[in-house]
């Protein structure tokens, strides 16, 4: 059992064992009068779960991570796009030397280990001949940031509740982001943000329109970058609300107006992810219904789980004819492919070829990593244009990028840590107990299972879904450890039923 959770030095301290021999004189057989010491911890730990559950950092921290973008929409705010990109990731770093200030007072989640192998690899990979300095010098410091809230959420999300509203900010957040991208469909001149990435537009002068189709009506439509500056950003956040919106509208104890706003976001994010025409992440987000039904079968919750099947097949039929109804035979041609060329021929087509050449040429070539700051946006604002032996490489999908950094010993290291966070969280969703906290579980494993197969699509834990990522599974963790400590009357009848 993990070590006990601690508490905290004030409340509750008339009722703590006198440290002081004088003090010991004066009141002699303190605990036995009061019974035990699980007693006299009840009587403080149930104030710091009070404190505990008040709104925090942890929901704003969730909020700013997927809400940020909105400055982007200000006049203007072009000229000072690295700051406000960067800010989402300087917040992560900063969270993890705030919550550490004072030392590590509890035992982290076991995939911290693996993460803090890692980044010893990766200083170790800047001695390489062709690291970048000043690039791989950022790359370091990027990745810390990206895997920070694994470390600090744990000390900030102590109960049941605190997860639970962390998950709905999460969902929120991504309903309103999937919300303004269906506007901008409807709305351009209102609802598009007044400028496009500048950095995109030098890359590629024509990246706007070429992300561009004819709908329905013969009108133009960009694929809706939601609340980005980039054509198709609002994917993400319209295949998290369709995800979101569905399993938590399947929770038990729902009022009937919160089942139907969580299913009306669920085909607003999916309809939106059709607008944008990402077809990885629409095959992601109808596989993760599946998987979702699945996990509640393996509870054995079988008719629950056969009612999340219809309910997702529903949901993502009707969104796929209100896309069709407004983006034409562009939005259906798009997705037709899938059924007639299949989904498999179609990623051996295309980020297969990537994953081949990684795994049959660069894994030969790069055994022990290319040295850092070879790739990426770091590579982009910190390189070295004058390494001429150390060309920039492009990366597509994770499974690359990891090779480029610390080549095989790096897949081993960051695949164990993925793997152990994967492990940890389902051994909590099928393990005996209360149903709302399984339901939890399973939402935290179906996030994390479908992030990890987007690696497949392009480089996650280079962004900012990998925060999302390792912030989940840093809540679950410090929700458990509180659970392990302190578990509740439900779960003391899972067990015995």
């Amino acid at each position: 059992m993990p070590a006990p959770w601690p508490h905290s030095p004030n409340v509750g301290a008339a009722f703590r064992q006198p440290e002081n021999s004088y003090v010991e004189a004066g009141f002699p057989g303190l605990s036995e009068v009061e019974g035990s010491r699980p007693f006299i911890d009840a009587l403080y730990s149930y104030e710091d779960d009070a404190v505990d559950d008040r709104w925090g950092w942890p929901e704003l921290f969730i909020a700013l991570q997927l809400l940020w973008g909105l400055a982007l929409f200000i006049p203007g705010a072009q000229a000072y796009r690295t700051i406000i990109r960067a800010m989402p990731y300087v917040m992560s770093g900063a969270a993890l030397v705030y919550y550490f200030r004072g030392g590590r007072e509890q035992s982290l989640p076991a995939s911290t280990t693996w993460l803090v192998v890692s980044f010893g690899l990766l200083l170790l990979n800047l001695l390489h001949e062709t690291a970048h300095w000043v690039a791989g010098s950022a790359q370091i410091v990027f990745q810390i940031c990206i895997s920070a809230p694994v470390f600090w959420m744990a000390k900030a999300v102590r109960t049941d509740t605190r997860l639970q509203r962390v998950l709905w900010v999460f969902f929120i957040a991504s309903a309103l982001g999937a919300t303004v991208g269906v506007l901008q469909v409807y709305f351009p001149k209102q609802f598009l943000p007044p400028e496009f990435s500048a950095l995109a537009q030098s890359l590629n002068p024509n990246v706007v329109q070429s992300l561009t189709y004819v709908g329905a009506n013969g009108r133009e439509i960009v694929r809706p970058p939601g609340l980005s500056d980039l054509p198709g950003g609002a994917a993400v956040s319209g295949m998290m609300s369709m995800i979101l919106g569905l399993t938590l509208g399947l929770g038990r104890h729902r009022r009937w107006y919160v089942r139907v706003a969580c299913f009306a976001a669920a085909v607003i994010g999916m309809t939106a992810l059709y607008f944008t025409h990402v077809r990885s992440l629409t095959l992601v987000a109808a596989g993760a219904v599946a998987l979702f039904a699945v996990l509640r079968m393996r509870q054995g919750r079988t008719v629950e789980g056969t009612l999340t099947l219809a309910a997702g097949a529903a949901l993502v039929a009707g969104a796929y004819l209100w896309a069709t109804a407004v983006g034409g035979d562009a939005v259906a041609d798009r997705f037709s492919g899938l059924a007639d060329q299949g989904v498999f021929r179609m990623f051996q087509e295309q980020r297969g070829l990537v994953i081949r050449d990684t795994l049959s040429e660069l894994l030969y070539q790069f055994p022990l990593g290319a040295g850092l700051g070879r790739w990426g946006m770091m590579q982009i604002y910190f390189g070295d244009p004058t390494m001429w032996q150390a060309p920039a490489i492009h990366v597509e999908v994770q499974l690359t990028g990891w090779l480029l950094d610390g080549g095989i010993p790096l897949l081993l290291l960051y695949g164990g840590a993925l793997l152990v966070a994967l492990r940890y969280t389902y051994t909590h969703a099928v393990a005996p107990s209360n149903r709302t906290w399984q339901d939890t579980a399973v939402i935290v494993l179906c996030m994390q299972l479908i992030l990890i197969s987007l690696c497949m699509t392009g480089p996650v834990f280079n962004t900012q879904m990998g925060i999302m990522f390792w912030a989940v599974t840093g809540a679950l963790y410090g929700a458990t450890l509180h659970r392990d400590h302190d578990p509740g009357p439900d779960d003391h009848e899972a067990q015995h039923a």
